[in-house]
């Protein structure tokens, strides 16, 4: 006979069967034995059984939000022998055994029917038992919120200034310019833009527009300014061209459109597009500190950094824009048109014009740059919510939008009438009006355009 080592660990069974053959042991060293080897079968008739102890209670108190990826997770663990089972309670009846898993019960999408006291019951098959403390569960209704997903964009109201100056007086006409603006009035329109279009506008009246323009913009407000033309940069600064500005073309006879940003950003809406669509070239002209930066008094205080805005420019500075002969629109309104209508976030439809321009043969002649200050995805069919914002616009709105009445002249002597309509230079144009007569009924090649 010899004894086992006081350190022997035996791996299994059987393995404790073969030591134990011709060996002295201690009745305690033979129960840690069995212990490692699990065999409760044995154990039972051995070892002396233990009162049932909660060792780790579930917490007190939960508060959860109901929805479909909330959990409820309690954990309760006891000590004693034989090993305890255990059996959880709500509301101070036995929850199903289905969904039991031993010391954790875990709930899977919570409702507020959820609500209400959970317990363990610990107990073994000597017939120990043993409650751990209740735990209140509070579940709360699921506030709904988007998951991954931005939080719903809309606007107070959605307004538009494009300008296209072309027929200059002491410089080079431009073909292009309105079919640019007439391309982008249309698009859009298709969007709820109120629009307000103008051409070949004197340094007064791009003030005025512009003044005009952000009278419009309040809380909530996207915008868009477009501005398509002859344009210059001195002094770090770019300058609209007016349509009646000298040969010299000084900066007194022009609109810096830095002014013209800070005026539209120091209104209060909560998104602008601005965009230059003119050459940058670089001009040595005398600049007066006193009357050469037209200021375009900001109607809404003073000005004050604010994210809001989106500038883009359709080249780069000291450089041109390109208009190409036979072709419907300028290069950089071109690839922006099939963009801007998209239901996509602006700095998309940008990222993509910017894109679709790489491919252009002018592409290393003309190079856009875009400027942020705003992070958020604004998208330019962004829904109008209609409230207090929108109809304050109305009357404005009206002011500046409505055409004469359309008027039917009765001529006497023939029995004929003559009819006169109005309607806006290619449907967009709000400074420019055609003047239409004609005869009722009609009367064969007659007729008469009156612009």
């Amino acid at each position: 006979s010899s004894c086992l080592s006081s350190t022997y660990a035996p791996t299994s069974a059987d393995d404790l069967v073969l030591a134990l053959q011709n060996s002295f042991v201690r009745t305690s060293e033979l129960i840690r034995w069995l212990e490692l080897v699990d065999a409760i079968d044995a154990l039972l008739l051995l070892k002396p059984s233990e009162p049932v102890a909660i060792t780790l209670h579930p917490e007190p108190y939960l508060q959860l939000e109901a929805g479909q990826e909330s959990i409820l997770r309690l954990t309760c663990r006891a000590s004693s022998f034989p090993p305890p089972k255990y059996e959880w309670y709500f509301n101070g009846k036995p929850l199903s055994s289905r969904i039991q898993a031993g010391p954790v019960l875990e709930l899977f999408n919570l409702t507020t029917d959820h609500s209400g006291t959970y317990k363990c019951r610990a107990w073994n098959a000597c017939g120990s038992e043993s409650f751990s403390n209740d735990c209140e569960v509070v579940v709360t209704p699921c506030r709904r919120k988007l998951v991954n997903k931005p939080p719903t964009l809309y606007a107070t109201d959605k307004v538009a200034l494009l300008i296209s100056n072309a027929n200059y007086e002491h410089d080079e006409k431009l073909f292009l310019t309105e079919n640019d603006v007439e391309s982008l009035a249309k698009s859009l329109a298709a969007l709820n833009f109120r629009i307000l279009a103008f051409k070949d506008l004197g340094k007064r009246d791009i003030i005025n527009a512009v003044r005009t323009f952000c009278h419009f913009l309040q809380n909530g407000t996207y915008s868009l300014f477009y501005y398509a033309g002859h344009g210059f940069k001195c002094c770090g600064k770019d300058y609209i061209q007016s349509i009646d500005c000298s040969n010299e073309c000084s900066v007194e006879d022009c609109v810096c459109f830095q002014d013209v940003i800070a005026c539209i950003k120091s209104t209060p809406s909560s998104f602008n597009l601005i965009m230059w669509d003119a050459c940058r070239d670089c001009r040595e002209t005398s600049l007066d500190s006193k009357t050469s930066i037209v200021q375009t008094d900001p109607p809404h205080g003073s000005l004050r950094a604010r994210r809001s805005s989106v500038v883009v420019y359709a080249t780069s500075p000291y450089n041109s824009a390109v208009e190409v002969k036979g072709h419907q629109n300028g290069l950089f309104m071109e690839h922006l048109k099939r963009h801007v209508g998209r239901t996509v976030p602006v700095h998309e439809a940008i990222r993509c014009t910017l894109r679709d321009f790489e491919s252009h043969a002018l592409s290393d002649w003309q190079i856009p740059v875009v400027k942020y200050d705003i992070a958020g995805d604004h998208s330019l069919c962004d829904a109008i919510l209609d409230g207090p914002g929108y109809r304050g616009n109305e009357t404005l709105w009206t002011f500046v939008s409505t055409l004469p009445p359309d008027e039917e002249f009765r001529v006497t002597e023939t029995g004929l009438s003559l009819r006169v309509t109005f309607s806006c230079d290619r449907e967009v144009f709000c400074n420019s009006m055609l003047v239409t007569a004609s005869l009722l009924p009609p009367v064969p090649s007659i007729h008469i355009d009156l612009q």
